[in-house]
């Protein structure tokens, strides 16, 4: 089940049903772990499902799973449904982008070993941390910053002990910092779906 093309409708709507409902179900089990530099940034566990439904059936099983996920985490507040859980959808589409670029280089589906395994992380990660990179600063600087750059102030006084005083400063900062965590969360992502597709394709395998 690792070519969408030959994969059966009904077989590969299953599939992403299943997937999906898992990371549905660790979305509202809360299985994440906070990054320590921003708290409010958290790595989460429910991104590897969508990774393995992109490595069994392609892109549009990741992207679907990842919506999913999305529409779970909009169960919560308000103004937390309209920014973080979309800042999530979009980093996961962006990783899933570099991983699909990675196959498309690699040219095969077949094999995924040590070196396809490095390709694939890198470009993820290089395109999660682009995009993720331009649209911090763009919320932060640009479309909301009576909002979030005096709380990023704050927060980075309280963390490092020093104070900005330039808005522009704090908004670079605070893109540095969510490169570093989107840079460490996608081999979080990527490592342990690619263990669990490579255990499934030597279990089903001939």
């Amino acid at each position: 089940m690792n070519d969408a093309n030959s994969v059966k409708p009904s077989v590969w709507a299953a599939a992403v049903a299943l997937l999906a409902s898992l990371s549905v179900v660790m979305v509202l089990l809360r299985l994440k772990i906070p990054f320590p530099l921003l708290p409010f940034l958290t790595f989460h566990l429910s991104e590897i499902p969508v990774v393995i439904a992109f490595l069994l059936l392609g892109f549009r099983a990741g992207a679907a799973v990842s919506i999913a996920s999305w529409l779970a985490l909009n169960l919560g507040a308000p103004f937390q449904a309209v920014v973080g859980p979309l800042m999530k959808l979009l980093a996961e589409l962006s990783m899933l982008l570099g991983l699909y670029l990675a196959r498309r280089l690699r040219g095969s589906r077949e094999r995924f070993g040590r070196r396809e395994l490095v390709v694939a992380t890198t470009l993820g990660a290089l395109t999660r941390v682009a995009v993720m990179a331009a649209a911090t600063f763009a919320l932060y600087y640009l479309i909301f910053p009576e909002v979030y750059l005096p709380f990023a102030g704050k927060l980075l006084g309280r963390i490092f002990g020093v104070s900005f005083d330039s808005s522009l400063i704090v908004a670079l900062v605070i893109v540095g910092l969510t490169s570093l965590f989107n840079l460490l969360h996608t081999p979080l992502s990527v490592l342990p779906a690619a263990a669990i597709y490579k255990a499934y394709r030597k279990a089903t395998s001939p």
